[in-house]
């Protein structure tokens, strides 16, 4: 989108397309501001008859978006709230940019769609309509399926019989309705965000080997020598309808090698903020028992690796961690089911309840607290 015609007065609201950039069918502009609804009044003259502002809010009408020259752009527009319009055109990129430019022209300032949703006038948006914005992020299947679902209202209507079980007495299945959703956004944003999951370990403990096996194509580059891995190699996949980022670091030692330095604390910088650290050790060497008091500090899962190559390892119980042989490819699905267990202890067995947002998980939990005191 051209941004040619910005205004140099100070932006009176702001806006920005939240269906992906590209041509499309329909394309979704959100517009946020109070005097937005003056502006898109000037523009926009509703099939009816009637001034847009006299329409009520949530009703959808159908229009023309009228441009100087006599030209027009066929419309819907909603006003969703006092200050959030919502206009559908045509995906085509004409369409956009004209809308866009009349729009800048008027004192609205074009973000993009997450700079848009940060604003702090965005929290006064529904909950069904902040889910049906993160549609376009949605990757996978479950993600689409379930954030479908939030922004055709399912949430507020479990909500509504909670609180009609709670209004005939019966608050103990009040309860039960509201606590599976409790506590699971931090959830719900690893559906949009992918997990990231940092793969570990000694050099040559077979690291880049693994997270091939792990993504199902070969990414990260393979070799015998020790530290071949000097940056970090990110592998995006689905695991079970999650998203996850595997990044393979370089091997963690001791080295005068600048670049190999560098890397080193690239993969220990990433640790400190990974969702799960995949420790990766060689099983035809010993354990180092200092090893396991460095990563006391760091979410954890711990993989013996290269099981093919140690007889030992297979038969001796003193191993307690997972084995897998990331050569034949060995255990490599029982990694990926203990990484999301980990990831997601308690969520995985029976129908998935987790919310989109933080605050409608405050929401739930601040109702559950009143019903414990009623």
């Amino acid at each position: 989108m051209s941004q040619a015609f910005i205004s140099e007065q100070p932006a009176r609201f702001s806006f920005a397309q939240v269906t992906p950039v590209g041509r499309s069918a329909i394309a979704t502009l959100l517009v946020i501001g109070i005097p937005a609804v003056e502006v898109i009044e000037k523009y926009f003259h509703p099939l009816g008859g009637k001034p847009f502002s006299d329409y009520p809010i949530c009703r959808i009408v159908f229009g023309k978006w009228m441009h100087a020259d006599g030209t027009y752009e066929e419309l819907v527009v909603a006003r969703i709230s006092e200050s959030h319009i919502e206009i559908n055109c045509h995906g085509g990129f004409a369409a956009i940019e004209a809308v866009t430019s009349t729009l800048l022209q008027s004192g609205g300032e074009l973000l993009d769609w997450q700079e848009l949703a940060s604003l702090e006038i965005g929290d006064k948006l529904p909950y069904w309509k902040k889910v049906e914005q993160l549609l376009p992020r949605t990757v996978t299947t479950l993600a689409t399926k379930l954030a479908m679902q939030h922004a055709n209202g399912e949430v507020e209507e479990v909500i509504e019989e909670a609180i009609l079980r709670q209004q005939q007495g019966a608050i103990e299945q009040a309860k039960k309705i509201l606590e599976p959703y409790s506590n699971t956004s931090q959830f719900g944003r690893h559906l949009i965000e992918p997990w990231s999951v940092v793969i570990a370990g000694r050099p040559n403990a077979g690291k880049s080997s693994l997270i091939n096996q792990l993504v199902g194509y070969q990414r990260a580059i393979v070799n015998q020598q020790a530290g071949t891995t000097r940056d970090l190699l990110r592998a995006p996949t689905v695991v079970e309808g999650w998203p996850v980022e595997f990044v393979d670091t370089a091997g963690l030692r001791e080295g005068d090698d600048a670049v190999e330095i560098a890397g080193m604390a690239l993969a220990k910088n990433l640790l400190a903020t990974a969702d799960l650290v995949l420790w990766v050790h060689d099983l035809t060497t010993p354990w180092d028992s200092d090893t396991q008091q460095a990563l006391v500090d760091y979410p954890i899962l711990v993989v013996g690796n290269k099981l093919d190559l140690s007889e030992s390892a297979t038969t001796s119980p003193r191993w307690p961690h997972l084995k897998v042989s990331a050569e034949t490819g060995d255990g490599v699905q029982q990694v990926l089911s203990a990484v999301l267990e980990t990831l997601l202890p308690g969520i995985l067995h029976g129908p998935l309840k987790v919310l989109f947002c933080e605050e409608m998980d405050k929401r739930i939990q601040n109702i559950i607290a009143e019903m414990a005191l009623s």
